[in-house]
């Protein structure tokens, strides 16, 4: 391992990452947006995007925020989704088809932090759980916020501590534990890196924003058993994949029961469902 960290690396890691779940993503997308509807909506919301608008949703992944963008901006309006994962975005071009938004949200395969984005463009811009994974985060706020028009609204979520966001943390816990594995590099982007409050602010300010608004909102996820949150993680999440690839299928198999157990053990409601409460940190800013 390197001592230093090289975003160019990273991104193109993540890049290969979100491409090798992508399939397990469209597997587990509906039990997903169950949860994380409630933020799109949001989001929407604290952007106040309106039918006629022109949006931009950055890190859409396989459509999130952008189709629920897409059904208010209506035909008289435009959604441009962008995300890094080629896999993804197709997945995302189903989903939208097959809810007669083909015609509204246009999607690009683009690495945020080059997106060509011209001057007063948008209306609003959008991003779910992306900002926390972007090496130079600051160069692309600069970006959004130049692209807005003027009065134009940004809104994003992030995720709070580790701690408050058990659908990630608690599997990534266990599989570090049970590998001994060394701690992350310093700086290195992961899904935990702007859940200081201030720290997010001073971002958002440091690029242009003014009359930056900070709010938690929970997010539940439900699973069938700590066996079916086991059988998701295994399906959407790439560095677990990747931690556990040099290990027998005998010793998987051991971790992964391990994860269903501590879930079903913390999260088991009274009729024998997971259910799960998370924090995300939703930021809106002009």
């Amino acid at each position: 391992m390197t001592s230093t960290f090289d975003p160019n690396q990273f991104k193109m890691g993540q890049r290969q990452n979100w491409d090798s779940v992508a399939e397990g993503w469209k597997q587990w997308w509906d039990a997903f947006e169950k949860g994380a509807q409630r933020l799109s909506n949001r989001l929407i919301e604290l952007a106040k995007i309106k039918s006629g608008q022109r949006v931009l949703d950055i890190a859409t992944g396989i459509g999130e925020p952008a189709i629920t963008a897409a059904k208010i901006v209506g035909t008289s309006g435009h959604v441009l989704a962008t995300d890094i994962s080629t896999q993804m975005l197709g997945i995302a071009k189903e989903r939208a088809a097959s809810l007669g938004l083909q015609d509204i949200i246009e999607f690009k395969e683009s690495d945020a932090e080059i997106l060509d984005l011209s001057d007063s463009a948008y209306d609003a811009v959008l991003c779910r759980w992306g900002l926390m994974l972007l090496p130079n985060l600051d160069v692309t706020l600069s970006k959004i916020h130049g692209s807005l028009v003027s009065g134009g609204r940004f809104a994003a979520a992030v995720w709070a501590d580790a701690p408050k966001v058990p659908i990630i943390s608690l599997a990534a816990r266990i599989i570090n534990e049970q590998l001994r594995m060394p701690p992350p590099l310093a700086g290195v982007p992961n899904p935990f890196s702007l859940a200081d409050i201030k720290k997010l602010e001073n971002h958002l300010v440091k690029a242009g924003f003014s009359d930056v608004d900070i709010e938690t909102v929970n997010v539940t996820f439900e699973f069938a058993s700590g066996e079916d949150y086991s059988q998701y993680c295994q399906a959407v999440s790439a560095p677990a994949r990747i931690a556990l690839s040099k290990e027998t299928e005998e010793r998987k198999e051991s971790i992964w029961r391990k994860v269903a157990e501590e879930a079903a053990r913390n999260y088991e409601t009274v009729n024998g469902r997971l259910r799960m409460n998370n924090e995300s940190i939703c930021v809106a800013a002009t």
